[in-house]
C-alpha cells in the first residue's frame, strides 16, 4: 500500500536535495551556504515553499539583496540568503536528521515522555525518507519500546519527568522484602534501549491498563500482580548484574522473564483465589434459592394445619340439628378452602418469579464462569447445583397441586357427610324419591358425579 505523501515535506526534501552541499542542516535550520541563480526546478519548489511560510518556525528569503516576494522568485533569480527553520511538533510536523542515531539522540527526551515520532522526517547520510516503502528495524523496535513505557508509566506508583526522560516509581513488597522498598527505574536514553537486546512483544500485557472490566478478571489485582513480577524480578537482576548497565537496560533487556513471573503468579491467583471466590459466589446463590424455595413450601405447610382443624370441627355436624348450625359449619368450612386456595396460588406465582430470577442469575453466572474461568471442575459444581434447584422446584410444583386438592378436601367432606345425615329430608325438599331406581337414574346419577369430580380436579390442577 502507499503511503500518502505530504506536499509541503516532499517539497522541502526536493529543495534542499536540489542545493547539493551548498545548503546545510543544523538543529532544525536549513541555511544556505552561498548566493546561487535559481534553477526552474527550485523555482517552483520556493514557490511552493514561499506560499505556505506561516507553517514554519522562521522563513527568512532574499532575492538580489531585497526581501522575496512571489513575483521576484523567477527562473535565473540571484537567491542571497534562504533560512528556514522548521517547527517539528507544529505546523510543518516534520524533521531533518543526519541518521537514525542522531533522530533518537535528539528526540531521546520527547520519546521517553511520550510524545510521538514527527509525521515525517529526513535521513541526510542515507538519503531515506519516513514516507518511502523502506522500513528501518530499528523504528518498529522503537514503537514496541514507546509501547512499553507507556504500559511502564501507567502502572506506576509515582511518574515523574526529569531533564532527560522520566522517573518511575513503584512501591511494593517483593518475596525477599521484610517490608515494601521502593523500586526507582530512571528511563534517560532511547539510543540505548534500541541498541540492548531484542524487546518482547507486550501482546495482551498491555490490556492490564484497561479501564473496561468486562472480559479482565480483577483487572488491579493484576495490574499489582504484574508490579510484584517486575519489582521481584528487577531486583533479582540488578544484584546479579556484573556489566554495570542502567537499571532500564536491565528492564528492557529482561522483559520476558518479568512476563513469566507475572503468569505465573497470575495462575495461582486464577486457581487459588478467584476460582474460590466463584466457587463460593455460586454456593451462596445456591443455598439463597434453595431457602426461598424451602420457604414457600413452609408457608403452604403452616397454613394447612388449618385442614386437620377443620376436619375435627365436622364433628359438630353430627349433634347439630337446624338450618342455621348447619350454614354456619359450611359457612366457615367453604371460608377457610378458599383462603387457603387463594394462599397456594400466591405462593405458586412467588416459586414462578425465584424460577425466573433463578435461571436469571445463574445463567449469568455460567456466561461469567465460561468467558473468565478455566476450571471445568467449578463449572460442573454449577451445572449441579442449578439441576438440583430445578429440581426442588418441580417437585414443589408437584406438592402444591396435591396441597390444591386438600385445601377443598373439607368441603367435599362436609357435603358428604351433610347429605349422609339429612339425606331424607333433601329428597323430601327436592321432590325425590328414590325407592324404585330405574337404571338410567343410577346411570346418569354415577355419570353426572363423575363428570363433575373430574372438571374439578381439572380445574384445580390447571391453576
Amino acid at each position: 500500500m502507499t503511503k500518502k505523501i505530504d506536499g509541503l515535506f516532499d517539497n522541502t526534501v526536493k529543495l534542499f536535495k536540489s542545493f547539493n552541499s551548498n545548503m546545510s542542516y543544523e538543529n532544525g535550520v536549513l541555511r544556505l551556504k552561498e548566493s546561487i541563480s535559481l534553477s526552474e526546478e527550485q523555482t517552483t519548489l520556493l514557490n511552493y515553499l514561499f506560499d505556505n511560510k506561516d507553517k514554519f518556525r522562521k522563513f527568512e528569503f532574499e532575492i538580489d539583496w531585497e526581501k522575496a516576494t512571489s513575483s521576484s522568485i523567477v527562473l535565473g533569480a540571484e537567491c542571497n540568503e534562504l533560512k528556514i527553520e522548521l517547527n517539528l511538533y507544529g505546523g510543518n510536523d516534520f524533521g531533518f536528521y543526519k541518521d537514525e542515531k542522531d533522530l533518537f539522540e535528539r528526540l531521546s527526551v520527547f520519546l521517553i515522555q511520550g510524545k510521538s515520532l514527527p509525521k515525517n522526517f529526513y535521513f541526510i547520510k542515507d538519503n531515506f525518507r519516513s514516507d518511502s516503502e523502506l522500513v528501518h528495524p530499528s523504528l518498529i523496535k522503537l514503537q514496541l519500546i514507546s509501547e512499553w513505557l507507556e504500559f511502564l508509566t501507567n502502572i506506576s506508583d509515582i511518574d515523574k519527568k526529569t531533564d532527560d526522560g522520566i522517573a518511575l516509581y513503584y512501591f511494593i513488597k517483593c518475596e525477599d522484602d521484610k517490608f515494601a522498598k521502593p523500586l526507582e527505574v530512571k528511563v534517560n536514553s532511547i539510543t540505548e534501549l534500541i541498541e540492548g537486546g531484542d524487546i518482547s512483544s507486550i501482546e495482551d500485557i498491555s490490556k492490564l491498563i484497561s479501564k473496561d472490566e468486562h472480559g479482565n478478571l480483577h483487572h488491579r489485582d493484576r495490574q499489582s500482580f504484574f508490579k510484584l513480577a517486575l519489582v521481584d524480578t528487577l531486583k533479582k537482576l540488578i544484584k546479579d548484574d556484573t556489566e554495570d548497565k542502567s537499571i532500564a537496560t536491565i528492564l528492557f533487556s529482561n522483559l520476558d522473564k518479568i512476563k513469566n513471573t507475572y503468569y505465573e503468579h497470575y495462575d495461582v491467583f486464577i486457581h487459588n483465589f478467584a476460582i474460590g471466590e466463584f466457587q463460593q459466589q455460586v454456593e451462596e446463590k445456591g443455598f439463597d434459592y434453595a431457602e426461598k424455595i424451602s420457604s414457600v413450601l413452609n408457608d403452604i405447610q403452616i397454613r394447612l394445619y388449618a385442614i386437620p382443624v377443620v376436619l375435627v370441627s365436622l364433628g359438630a355436624l353430627a349433634k347439630v340439628d337446624n338450618l342455621y348450625s348447619y350454614l354456619f359449619i359450611i359457612s366457615g368450612v367453604i371460608i377457610t378452602a378458599l383462603f387457603n386456595h387463594w394462599m397456594i396460588n400466591d405462593q405458586v406465582l412467588r416459586l414462578e418469579q425465584i424460577e425466573k430470577s433463578c435461571s436469571f442469575t445463574f445463567d449469568k453466572l455460567k456466561a461469567q464462569g465460561h468467558e473468565k474461568l478455566e476450571s471445568c471442575d467449578t463449572l460442573s459444581n454449577l451445572d449441579a447445583i442449578v439441576d438440583n434447584i430445578s429440581k426442588r422446584i418441580a417437585d414443589r410444583n408437584t406438592k402444591i397441586r396435591y396441597y390444591k386438592v386438600c385445601c377443598w378436601l373439607p368441603t367435599v367432606i362436609t357435603i358428604v357427610l351433610l347429605s349422609i345425615k339429612e339425606w331424607d329430608n333433601i329428597l323430601i325438599v327436592f321432590n325425590l324419591t328414590l325407592a324404585n331406581p330405574t337404571l338410567d337414574n343410577i346411570i346418569c346419577t354415577v355419570t353426572g358425579f363423575v363428570k363433575i369430580v373430574a372438571l374439578s380436579i381439572g380445574l384445580l390442577f390447571s391453576k
